[in-house]
């Protein structure tokens, strides 16, 4: 199925994989691991052809995928045979509703309409997305669209899936959907690689691990060797746990409010077209606590955040921070958000710019540099950086900009171990500095490390 032969990739002078050697047989379960950055992303571009086809980048050595040699001279022919899920799942939506989206590779190789229905039904059954057919692809969530990125790819009946952290924005029920529909693809003897950080669903599933470093593949792992690994190997390779992670935290308001200093909201509520959006009856966040935000994917995390940031203007109530009435305005000024997806918000040629251009404390530009792993990194484009690189960078940008309240949406995306473990490091420090810090996520190994309480959001429940 897949034959590379010291297969090398070049942007440009920078090498980002060196002389691999990979054979993955019919029907094997393959998962792809290491820190951010060692080279998983640009190894499933390559097998997905979008290097050279997309991505300007030079091959050496020899990749054979289904027959192919790549870079294959029918691009076309070649992705039918593949299922593709990005690590940004935005980046392969073409329609804007989402009944659309999913007859959209279909329609294009020309499937009778009947037939269309039929899987698009199946695969709305499969995924659990009854209800989503009419919406647009513009109102979901991250993990939502996360959801329709993977059901996208699964409508035609592909050899081989390639998956770039198919669980990075999911909560722990759409991770076990995940899981239960990749154990459906084994089972019918598809060919499946994975680039993944969270590696505990994978475990029961995967029939490798591949451990990369630094563009080169270290260790190529049985099941069962993984399976003997400690706890402490695990951690001293920089892997997440093997275990299903568990929230240490309690869920509990804080133990003494002061209305006159932090960030309180009152009578809050926004809600679309739709009826979904979030009620907050009363919420109160205090400088020098980390407050985690939890909830499935859906459940209006992210428009709460938005609320807090002055993104979105409430239809009701209001947002005090230190005894004053703020509008969105106000809280534009007094904010800063990291967004799901970073894409949106890297703006300059370098790492050093874009984390300097509008910093306020610089005074501690040295410690972020070395807290979060970004020297050697300065001078590189920020659009050239993997998932976690960007992850760290816009990070950094925040912790700089000396704003007074930072919201971080799902900051562990494509972050291995050690790099998680930093944030944590960074996001306690930040405590000094009495920032009001807000942190959603679904990583609870994550959270059990910085949070000193836990607010859970409902779908259709008010917050109290």
């Amino acid at each position: 199925m897949i034959n590379i032969k010291k297969g090398s990739l070049h942007y440009g002078q920078t090498e980002v994989l060196k002389e691999l050697d990979l054979t993955v047989s019919n029907g094997e379960f393959v998962v792809i691991c290491g820190p951010s950055g060692c080279g998983k992303s640009s190894l499933i571009r390559v097998l997905n052809s979008l290097v050279p086809e997309l991505y300007e980048g030079q091959l050496s050595g020899e990749f054979q995928v289904l027959d192919h040699e790549l870079p294959t001279e029918n691009f076309s022919d070649y992705v039918k045979q593949i299922g593709v899920v990005f690590q940004n799942p935005k980046t392969q939506f073409f329609m804007n509703d989402v009944y659309s989206e999913l007859g959209f590779e279909m329609e294009n190789y020309g499937i009778n309409r009947e037939e269309m229905e039929r899987t698009i039904q199946e695969v709305v059954r499969l995924f659990d997305l009854r209800g989503y057919l009419e919406k647009s692809m513009h109102e979901l969530s991250g993990g939502e669209k996360q959801r329709i990125a993977f059901a996208s790819s699964s409508t035609m009946p592909h050899e081989l899936f390639l998956l770039d952290e198919p669980s990075s924005n999911l909560d722990e029920t759409h991770i076990e959907l995940i899981q239960r529909y990749l154990e459906y693809l084994k089972e019918e003897g598809h060919t499946i690689v994975v680039a993944e950080h969270r590696l505990y669903y994978l475990l029961p599933l995967a029939d490798r691990f591949i451990f990369m470093k630094n563009g080169r593949i270290i260790h190529d792992f049985t099941k069962e060797q993984v399976e003997g690994i400690s706890a402490k190997e695990v951690k001293n390779r920089g892997l997440r746990s093997l275990k299903k992670p568990t929230l240490d935290v309690e869920q509990q308001a804080s133990l003494f409010i002061d209305e006159t200093q932090g960030l309180t909201c009152r009578n809050l509520s926004f809600h679309y077209k739709n009826s979904e959006g979030v009620t907050v009856e009363k919420a109160h966040f205090s400088p020098q606590t980390i407050t985690g935000i939890i909830g499935e994917n859906g459940a209006g995390k992210t428009t709460f955040s938005q609320l807090m940031t002055g993104l979105l203007k409430p239809q009701a109530g209001e947002i005090v921070f230190n005894g004053k009435k703020q509008s969105p305005k106000d809280l534009i000024k007094k904010s800063f958000m990291v967004m799901q997806d970073v894409n949106l918000q890297l703006f300059f040629e370098s790492v050093e710019k874009e984390i300097t251009a509008k910093a306020k404390r610089l005074d501690i530009y040295e410690e972020v540099l070395d807290l979060l792993d970004l020297r050697e990194l300065l001078d590189r484009h920020p659009q050239t950086l993997s998932g976690g690189q960007k992850q760290r960078v816009a990070i950094a940008s925040a912790v700089l900009s000396g704003k007074e309240i930072l919201i971080l949406d799902e900051p562990t995306s494509g972050l291995d171990l050690k790099h998680m473990i930093e944030v944590s490091h960074m996001m306690l420090k930040l405590k000094e500095f009495r920032v009001i810090l807000l942190i959603v996520s679904h990583d609870k190994e994550f959270l059990s490390l910085c949070c000193d309480h836990i607010l859970e959001i409902k779908k259709g429940q008010p917050i109290r």
